[in-house]
């Protein structure tokens, strides 16, 4: 059974000289408590839903800072991240490994340490071993499974083939 809402009935004024009442929402009453059509009727909210705000194209998401540090090794894979006093070495096929760590230093190396990892960085050119990029420092990690050597720091341009 379907449901009519009526809304204004003049007295035959006409509509230039009507003053109509502010809009309000209106709840329908369901007819027939058994009509599909009624039911949903009656579940609705009795107010509007609000829209979603915009979303601009135009400014990109925020990007994660850069770490602190960042290091790499080859033969096996590895990489370390220092972001503040953490260390997290990550390896293919394995859980990252985060450590709690506390920089000190001098003129000729700085060091991560905490309670099972330490890693020295010492200046100087090194080759990460797969690409003919070269690093500005060599690093070396011990923690509870072994040592690793790789390079870190800041990655120089590619270095040209001598014929």
């Amino acid at each position: 059974m379907p449901v009519a809402l009526l809304y204004g009935c003049g007295d035959g004024e006409t509509a230039a000289n009507q003053t109509q009442p502010a809009p309000t929402t209106a709840i329908a009453t369901p007819v027939d408590t058994n009509s599909t059509a009624n039911a949903a009727v009656a579940a609705a909210p009795p107010y509007p839903t609000p829209p979603k705000p915009l979303v601009s194209r135009e400014t990109p998401p925020p990007r994660p800072a850069p770490p602190d540090y960042r290091a790499i090794g080859t033969e096996p894979f590895w990489a370390v991240t220092i972001r503040g006093s953490t260390a997290t070495l990550e390896r293919p096929d394995q859980v990252p490994l985060r450590f709690a760590v506390r920089a000190d230093g001098d003129d000729k190396a700085v060091r991560y340490q905490g309670e099972g990892f330490a890693m020295t960085l010492t200046p100087g050119p090194c080759s990460d071993g797969m690409s003919d990029a070269i690093w500005s420092d060599r690093v070396q990690v011990a923690f509870g499974e072994g040592t690793l050597k790789g390079c870190g720091g800041e990655r120089d341009a590619m270095r040209e083939e001598v014929p």
